[in-house]
């Protein structure tokens, strides 16, 4: 597959760091108080009621970076939790990190038990601790990568820890982890960890959710996906190396053949370098908008069973 456009320049590791210490001040002057936290955009739209994911067959809600609701037949799956409004290390009660630069929804109480977790790999913009920590529940089972499971707090169901093109049925929904363009270190020398992507099939659809992935082909020979969730942001250097930039995550989507296209990892947490409203400005450039669905935080987008055989769309807003 070639290049598409947005692939970096050659550079050194010594010059991808100084870009990465350059944009870290205003993020330190932020959490230690020395200056005012810009505002926080409002989410586009309030999360559905409960009774909304009951009754929908294949649904999604975006609720920044790659936390999704997802509902796929049976099974309400929520991917990459991240549920705080700062991201980053924790040191004496305060997180050290990007704060979030579009808000969650303020009614998070009407956030359903999942029945299961789906991390994609241990990064602090994917996997919160606090955040799992509320969501803890017997009876929500939790898929990670390999040498992960150890991260997770106490509190859940079962556990599974796949490798690349292991599977596991839950209910009838087959998943299976893929290897995506990224990498998985929590830490900056613990690279050993492991990092998925996943293919989740059901009678209802099938669906990609990619987590973090650079431009690939990895994927391009699905050639049967409903729904492609893909990043689009980050892509600027020296992020560039690890995850897509709009035009890549279009291509990538048109290669595997997706019918629709829910773009994520973008407008969530502060950027000192990426505008907020860029990533999606230019997906849109070279994505049919019919088939984008779930483009910003608080958005919500659903089928029925009845709807799925005519193709109307339902909403959650209520």
């Amino acid at each position: 597959m070639s290049e598409p456009q947005g692939t970096s320049r050659t550079r050194t590791p010594l010059r991808d760091a100084a870009r990465v210490l350059r944009q870290w001040p205003p993020i330190v002057a932020e959490t230690m108080g020395w200056r005012d936290p810009e505002p926080m955009v409002p989410a586009a739209g309030p999360l559905p009621h409960p009774d909304f994911w009951k009754r929908t067959d294949l649904g999604a809600t975006w609720l920044g970076q790659a936390t999704t609701i997802i509902r796929l037949g049976p099974l309400t799956i929520l991917t990459d939790p991240v549920l705080e409004e700062r991201i980053g290390i924790r040191i004496g009660g305060r997180t050290f990190g990007r704060r979030r630069s579009t808000a969650l929804p303020d009614d998070l109480h009407h956030l359903p038990t999942p029945d299961l977790v789906l991390l994609t790999h241990a990064h602090m913009d994917h996997w919160d601790r606090r955040t799992l920590r509320r969501l803890a529940h017997p009876r929500t089972t939790v898929i990670v990568p390999p040498r992960t499971a150890r991260l997770l707090p106490r509190g859940f169901g079962h556990v599974h820890e796949l490798a690349w093109h292991q599977a596991v049925t839950l209910e009838g929904v087959h998943i299976e982890a893929m290897r995506p363009n990224h990498w998985g270190a929590r830490f900056v020398f613990d690279r050993r960890r492991g990092y998925n992507a996943y293919i989740l099939r059901h009678d209802t659809a099938t669906m990609l959710f990619a987590g973090d992935t650079a431009h690939t082909d990895a994927f391009d020979h699905l050639d049967d996906i409903d729904v492609a969730v893909l990043g689009i942001g980050n892509s600027y250097e020296p992020w560039d190396r690890y995850h897509a930039t709009p035009e890549q995550a279009a291509a990538m989507a048109t290669a595997m053949n997706a019918r629709l296209l829910m773009p994520i990892h973008h407008s969530t947490f502060r950027d000192p370098v990426e505008p907020l409203d860029e990533p999606l400005e230019r997906l849109r450039r070279v994505w049919d908008a019919e088939r984008l669905i779930c483009a910003r935080i608080g958005e919500t987008w659903g089928l029925t069973s009845r709807s799925l055989t005519t193709g109307r769309t339902t909403t959650g807003q209520g």
